[in-house]
């Protein structure tokens, strides 16, 4: 059998237009022209399992903007609505308070090292 199939090329720039580019400004509206801000690398487990995902996330957002910004993805990877952040690595941490969701405290002036910064997800608890 013979098949004649026809395969166009797809050059770089057709490419280009047909997908959408997220830059490192666009994840923060609130900097001005020129500012940058270097993203860090934060893991999330899931308690009382072994689902772990990584986030990029700004360390100068308030916890209000990180946790709006990781909702969208904590619903696809955890399936958790509404949930809770929990800080690892403290006694009993999966079970621990979560931390506080404010507009007023920034990621990087709640914790202290930000180089291997960890959270537990769950469930948000009705108390």
């Amino acid at each position: 059998m013979n098949y004649n199939i026809n395969i166009e090329p797809v050059y770089y720039t057709q490419i280009r237009t047909m997908t959408t580019f997220t830059t490192r400004d666009a994840l923060n509206q609130e900097l001005s022209e020129g500012q940058h801000f270097r993203p860090i690398s934060v893991r999330f487990k899931k308690v009382f399992t072994t689902n772990v995902k990584y986030y990029m996330i700004n360390p100068d957002w308030t916890t209000q903007q990180f946790y709006e910004f990781i909702k969208p993805y904590v619903l696809i990877d955890f399936e958790l609505v509404p949930f809770d952040i929990v800080e690892a690595g403290l006694p009993l941490s999966e079970r621990a308070a979560p931390i506080r969701i404010t507009s007023n405290i920034k990621i990087r002036e709640m914790f202290a090292n930000l180089d291997s910064l960890t959270f537990y997800i769950r469930s948000r608890t009705m108390e």
